[in-house]
């Protein structure tokens, strides 16, 4: 497995050169002949497409960076480019080209001779190599092109600070695994080559509570989907996003969500879900288990398991809230949920309700005029256990339980608007 380093430095130019007679010296600085100090660059990398050196006709491509403004003002077709010690290096054949933070420049990716965009089955490596982050070339046609994007492993790690990409032109990619431990914002499309192309990332990793995260799809839609299997959140502020900069837009498709903070603390996770972060294409709603930390989302769920921290299910859309803002399964067994999907059909449900501890409460002016039901259906019921709390005191009058779905309490505290109609009975040994 090949593994490429991004190692993309300020002001990279790019320029075409021939009549190569003495080899580049990685960090050395160069001039054009007779302007020593004054229209210097620093050597970064270079290409030998054609040549050799020993042959003194090595031709090729070579980048540098930190180029004074003269150099870049100077360098002309049949300029001669020597080293610090006044011994010619080779011609060029043109100009220079700024290529900073360009993914699809080779000169971003390693040092001395025979650089390389990386390419599928590479392991991508971000680290302290560089504190210039990519800002183009990474549409789905550049970076997301199967030839490049469905590397074994892109990660970035502790010592890389300068995050990827931006919510215009976000990294377009498809590997196996992603693991972010660097600091800075990163914003990563899940994806490749287009939105009619199918792609799963099995597992993606965020452990820093200085990185930012958004993840995106590229394709979400009744025939593709661009997806994450797994999402483990140790650390970071991740936000679960709709994309909208290409024609068909989406939220982004996680199966499983996995809330697990660092050292038990729950200030090292924040998540927060945008709408339509769901599979489209047969309607599959996303798994959140969580140990701990801060989530809020405004898509439907399929199963929570929550042991801590604080969900918040819903928040106000103003004038675009959502349908089918629905959970199929909750398990509280500690923690906070605040439940107040603002689901335009007035319908949100949670099927079936588990509270073996915490507390539930739909108590909050926030979308209060939503009607909602727990149950759906028979054998899909509501069990409140000793030490739980369950609050549906709005002051809306709005909260049911389905028809045929039945609230069981064992010990816990049940709380409603004043006026509401109790029907008790008693399950008999």
């Amino acid at each position: 497995m090949a593994v490429k380093y991004w190692t993309g430095q300020t002001l990279l130019q790019e320029f075409d050169y021939d009549g190569g007679l003495n080899t580049p010296v990685v960090g050395e600085t160069l001039n054009i002949d007779g302007a020593e100090g004054v229209d210097t660059a620093v050597i970064q990398s270079w290409t030998v497409t054609s040549g050799s050196w020993g042959g003194n006709n090595a031709a090729g491509k070579m980048w540098v960076y930190l180029a004074t403004s003269t150099f870049i003002a100077n360098l002309t077709n049949n300029s001669v480019i020597e080293n610090s010690g006044a011994t010619k290096i080779c011609d060029t054949t043109g100009g220079v080209t700024d290529k900073e933070g360009d993914w699809q420049t080779a000169g971003n990716w390693g040092t001395g001779e025979g650089v390389a965009v990386p390419l599928a089955d590479n392991a991508v490596i971000f680290d302290g190599r560089s504190s210039t982050a990519p800002d183009e070339g990474m549409l789905d046609s550049e970076s997301g092109a199967t030839a490049q994007c469905t590397f074994d492993l892109l990660h970035f790690k502790p010592s890389y600070t300068a995050g990827v990409a931006s919510a215009a032109e976000p990294l377009c990619c498809g590997p196996d695994k992603i693991i972010i431990e660097g600091t800075g914002t990163y914003y990563i499309l899940i994806g490749k080559d287009n939105q009619s192309t199918d792609v799963t990332v099995p597992a993606v990793i965020v452990n820093n509570k200085a990185a930012t995260v958004y993840l995106y799809s590229n394709a979400n839609d009744g025939a593709n989907t661009c997806e994450i299997t797994n999402l483990y959140v140790l650390a970071g502020t991740i936000y679960l996003s709709f994309y909208s900069v290409d024609t068909d837009d989406q939220g982004v498709y996680v199966a499983n969500l996995y809330s697990s903070p660092r050292n038990n603390k729950s200030s090292n996770v924040t998540i927060s879900i945008a709408k339509d972060c769901y599979k489209v294409n047969g309607t599959v709603a996303m798994n959140i288990y969580m140990l701990s930390g801060a989530i809020t989302t405004d898509s439907m769920i399929g199963i929570i398991d929550m042991y801590g921290g604080t969900l918040n299910y819903g928040t106000d859309l103003a004038a675009g809230p959502e349908t089918d803002l629905n959970i199929t399964t909750a398990r509280i067994y500690n923690g906070d949920f605040n439940w107040y999907p603002d689901d335009s059909g007035d319908d949100a449900y949670i099927g079936a309700l588990y509270l073996f501890g915490g507390t539930f409460s739909s108590s909050s002016t926030t979308n209060n005029n939503r009607a909602k039901v727990l149950g759906n259906g028979a054998g899909l019921d509501i069990f409140v256990y000793e030490g739980a709390v369950l609050n549906i005191a709005n002051n809306m009058g709005n909260i049911t339980v389905n028809g045929s779905s039945q609230l069981w309490n064992f010990g816990g505290d049940v709380i409603t608007d004043s006026g509401s109609q109790i029907a008790i009975s008693y399950d008999q040994p």
